[in-house]
């Protein structure tokens, strides 16, 4: 289905209330090739829509095999598989982005620190 530009520009005032910042991961590669981590820069930040409590029913509907820990709704395109992506003092690594009509859904799962 077709949706308008004007139309997801109000959908996103209404409901993406939320913000979220885009990470990337710092590594170092020494002469002989060994990679060190070196935690994370800020990126980017985006406002969108979060949940955390429907992640079983966006694991079935999507038929994902894995666990999810957060799911976002949102217009941004620039996210990269992959991600990281910080919500309320918490990493998560970004697992899926699945589109639909007027919105990305985005899914992510807690990421090992």
């Amino acid at each position: 289905m077709f949706i308008p530009n004007h139309m997801k520009k109000e959908i996103a005032k209404v409901f993406y209330d939320k913000e979220v910042e885009v990470l990337v991961s710092k590594y170092n590669t020494d002469a002989e090739g060994g990679v060190t981590y070196n935690g994370y820069d800020f990126k980017d930040k985006f406002k969108c829509n979060v949940s955390i409590s429907n992640c079983k029913r966006i694991q079935e509907e999507y038929g994902l095999d894995y666990n999810i820990d957060i799911s976002i709704t949102t217009d941004y395109n620039l996210l990269i598989h992959n991600d990281l992506i910080k919500y309320q003092g918490v990493i998560y690594n970004v697992t899926d982005i699945l589109p639909s009509d007027s919105h990305l859904l985005v899914v992510a799962t807690k990421w090992r620190q």
